[in-house]
């Protein structure tokens, strides 16, 4: 053999071992390295849009009824979010989808916890779905860990997945870590999550039901009958009616007592707010022949069938159709109902049915409820069953939630416009008409030369062609020929002299002529003419020298105002206001107009968003609809009396009531 045939000889031996070194090497390396390499990469990196997903899908295993349960948003041919899973109930779910799905842009691998499927169920990342899956002892071994994650998957409108992953149990001492597994594949990562899988319904709904802001409700009114349904009767109720004062803002109520009752203003506050932050925690589609006005439908009430299988329907949530006024077909609840109205003219109409029983789930979709056979007996069961009662209406990730606890209730509610709840329609103003007096220029009735007082010792002489007061005690001489009475002096301040200034009182001593006053007396002008001077020599009694003289007397009458210029003046007045009216009318009825053209909108897009659906609403919200007459009307406080003393400080002889300076002054 040659030196180049040994040379290939040894290459080829050299080739083969090296071969054969690198099989070795792979064929002994351990099979279960899957997923290291993967460490440091992106989940999803073809995943870069969040406004690509239209359809958001959350499943849970249900340990209570032993079933996954799915809550799920989607984007409809029409463009509109909707439920699925909650009877494609509208849903607020544009901007919370994105939040959601930017969250799971970028999410890496940071850590390969397990590449064994035996794993799965110790760090929480089985699919909820397969229900061949066992509980598996936790890492402490003290207790028992829930083997299932939850499944979120994101698809884009074609259905594809963008992002499927199964979420479970968090890292220990490490936040917003957990571990996580694509539902394809074994290995289990440890990922970091900011993202909300809430599957609860209100989170994914619009909050505000009724769409109202609570400063413009202006009519409130609770009328608590309700329903004998063994006797098929409808039990009155007390009645409660608030009305809104729409300049001072406070509340009134119907048949109170003004002179000493008064309205709690906080606890009607209380229920206006909770008609503004109404939530519902729960949905039912209507059945079909119910109006969205809550009327029934003809082909309905024309159908004796029909119309016994809407009845049962209703019946079974505690609504019942019943016949009104006049033959007319009116809804009524066995919980009585609410009337709301606002300034833009929508009226609300609420209607409290029957309680709401089962699970969380069933509390929101009703998919599992039984039919209780009388609503007496449903109600019955709820009280026996405390269970029932403190039944959550939120989903397994959220117990203990306070405010959805206690026995829920259906709700009803339809809208209708009523135009006088926006107040009267503004009218035109009228201009004042110009009185007669300033029209033929007539002479005022009081003459120009009219006597003025006189300050001698002669009485007040009354003008010419006037007359005294038909009120004065005394009679004060006239006027020659002159039998006209005097204008009215109604409007005049002077208040009418005390009877001992007139000639002749009716109490003066006629056979005690008047005295002489004292040296140090201060004179005093007689109301009348001087005494003969014959009788001013006897003494005087001590009463008639200390008996001051009326300051009336000394008082002329006060000079009755032109009537012109009064007329003048009311004119100028009446004219004023209604030019500022007249400026101000077309902003006025404008303003009026829109309020009115807002409400009628607002109730066809209520109506629209009513039409289908009961709701549920908590036990709470219930309860303070509830008022009674006892909870909203007080004593009234009573105004101290004018003149009454200061509280709290001793009575002063002498001094005048509200002296400036002191407390409560």
């Amino acid at each position: 053999m040659n030196t180049n045939s040994r040379t290939a000889v040894f290459l080829c031996v050299a080739g083969a071992s090296l071969l054969l070194a690198v099989a070795v090497h792979y064929a002994g390396r351990p099979s279960t390295s899957e997923g290291f390499s993967e460490v440091g990469q992106e989940f999803f990196p073809e995943f870069l849009d969040p406004l690509k997903a239209s359809e958001l899908s959350v499943t849970r295993y249900d340990s209570e009824n032993r079933e996954p349960q799915a809550f799920s948003v989607r984007r409809n041919d029409s463009g509109l979010w909707t439920i699925p899973s909650h009877h494609d109930y509208p849903a607020e779910a544009e901007e919370r989808l994105a939040r959601t799905a930017a969250s799971m842009i970028g999410i890496r691998k940071v850590a390969l916890q397990s590449r064994s499927k035996d794993d799965w169920g110790r760090y929480g990342v089985a699919d909820p779905a397969d229900e061949a899956v066992t509980a598996a002892p936790a890492e402490d071994g003290e207790d028992t860990a829930d083997p299932r994650g939850t499944r979120l998957t994101l698809k884009d409108s074609s259905g594809n997945a963008l992002v499927d992953l199964i979420v479970g149990t968090a890292v220990a001492d490490r936040p917003q870590h957990f571990f996580v597994r694509q539902p394809d594949k074994n290995p289990v990562y440890i990922a970091k999550l900011n993202v909300d899988l809430s599957t609860r319904f209100s989170d994914w709904i619009e909050p505000d039901l009724l769409k109202l802001n609570q400063p413009d409700i202006n009519r409130v009114l609770i009328n608590r009958y309700s329903i004998d349904e063994q006797k098929g009767e409808l039990v009155p109720g007390e009645v409660l009616d608030f009305n809104k004062d729409r300049t001072a803002g406070k509340w009134s109520l119907d048949g109170i007592n003004p002179e000493s009752e008064q309205v709690r203003e906080a606890a009607v506050t209380d229920l206006v707010r909770n008609l503004d932050q109404l939530k519902i925690v729960g949905v039912r589609p209507k059945p079909e022949g119910l109006n969205a006005d809550l009327t029934v439908s003809e082909e309905v009430a024309g159908n004796p069938l029909l119309r016994q299988v809407l009845q049962q329907d209703m019946a079974r949530q505690g609504f019942f159709i019943a016949r009104g006024p006049q033959n007319s077909v009116q809804l009524v609840s066995n919980e009585g109902e609410l009337i709301a109205g606002t300034t833009n003219g929508v009226r609300y109409t609420l209607y409290f049915g029957e309680i709401a029983r089962g699970s969380a789930k069933d509390i929101e979709t009703g998919l599992g409820e039984k039919a209780p056979e009388t609503a007496d007996a449903a109600e019955a069961d709820a009280k026996s069953d405390p269970a029932a009662e403190a039944q959550p209406a939120a989903p397994p990730e959220t117990p203990g939630d306070d405010a959805e606890k206690g026995p829920r209730r259906y709700l009803l509610v339809k809208v209708d416009y009523d135009e006088a709840l926006l107040g009267p329609k503004p009218t035109e103003p009228v201009a004042p008409e110009k009185p007669a007096i300033l029209n033929d220029g007539a002479a005022p009735a009081a003459p120009a030369g009219e006597a003025k007082p006189d300050s001698g010792d002669k009485p007040a002489e009354t003008p010419a062609g006037e007359a005294k007061p038909a009120d004065e005690k005394s009679e004060s001489p006239k006027e020659s020929g002159s039998d006209q009475p005097a204008p009215n002096q109604g409007s005049c301040d002077e208040p009418t002299p005390p009877p001992a200034t007139e000639a002749g009182p009716a109490d003066e001593k006629p056979t005690e002529p008047a005295p002489a006053p004292p040296a140090d007396a201060a004179p005093a002008t007689p109301a009348t003419p001087p005494t003969p001077a014959a009788d001013e020599t006897k003494p005087a009694t001590a009463d008639e020298t200390a008996k001051p003289a009326a300051p009336a007397a000394q008082t002329p009458p006060t000079t009755p105002p032109d009537p012109k210029v009064e007329a003048q003046r009311q004119y100028d007045q009446a004219m004023g206001e209604y030019e500022a009216a007249k400026a101000a009318f077309p902003a006025t009825l404008k303003a009026w107009e829109d309020r009115a053209k807002e409400g009628q909108k607002r109730v066809q897009e209520l109506s629209t968003r009513f039409s289908g659906w009961y709701y549920v609403i908590t036990a709470e919200s219930f309860e303070k609809f509830q008022l009674n007459r006892a909870g909203v009307v007080e004593p009234k406080t009573a105004a101290p009396a004018p003149g009454a003393e200061t509280p709290g400080l001793p009575g002063i002889p002498g001094l005048p009531p509200g002296l400036p300076g002191l407390p409560g002054n």
